[in-house]
């Protein structure tokens, strides 16, 4: 009897001194990747590599423009990852940002300012991409036939078209 109260004893120390299970964190870490839409299949790309351009949607080839580097914010309490970050456009300049345009249809656009976002997961169906700047308005794709389709920022309405999948470019 004594003996069992011991090994019982002994396994409950065991077994709560092992560390809880890892939960696996959905979200991206920062590094360069590509960005694309869960609804079309299609990369987000600039029209250019300067100030100014629009961001549109292209055929996913895994081309330069289609390079996004993304930093995500570190909360300086806890010293952990947050769901923050800030975008830009791969490459020599560090000044080529993804950021709302501030006029009232809110396009994406490559800026000079560095813009904030909050990414949730979505599991399976993508990651929304919120824009603080915007007051939580979501990235979407804006089609617009026979035209290339547009990112822009409004309010999600749960549909596929404010689903976003990041893909390692390394």
């Amino acid at each position: 009897m004594k003996n069992r109260a011991l090994a019982t004893a002994l396994a409950f120390t065991v077994l709560s001194s092992l560390p809880a299970q890892a939960q696996t964190d959905p979200l991206p870490n920062s590094g360069t990747y590509f960005i694309t839409s869960m609804k079309s299949d299609e990369a987000l790309q600039p029209a250019g590599n300067t100030v100014g351009q629009n961001v549109l949607l292209h055929d996913y080839d895994r081309c330069g423009l289609q390079k996004w580097v993304i930093d995500r914010k570190i909360d300086p309490k806890t010293k952990k990852p947050t769901n923050r970050y800030t975008i830009r456009l791969a490459g020599e300049s560090d000044d080529l940002n993804f950021q709302p345009h501030p006029v009232a249809d809110c396009p994406a656009m490559i800026g000079s300012d560095k813009s904030v976002f909050v990414v949730e997961s979505g599991g399976d169906s993508g990651m929304l991409i919120k824009s603080v700047a915007r007051n939580g308005d979501a990235l979407f794709v804006f089609t617009q036939p026979p035209l290339a389709s547009e990112a822009k920022f409004g309010p999600s309405d749960g549909s596929p078209k404010f689903r976003w999948k990041f893909t390692r470019a390394e």
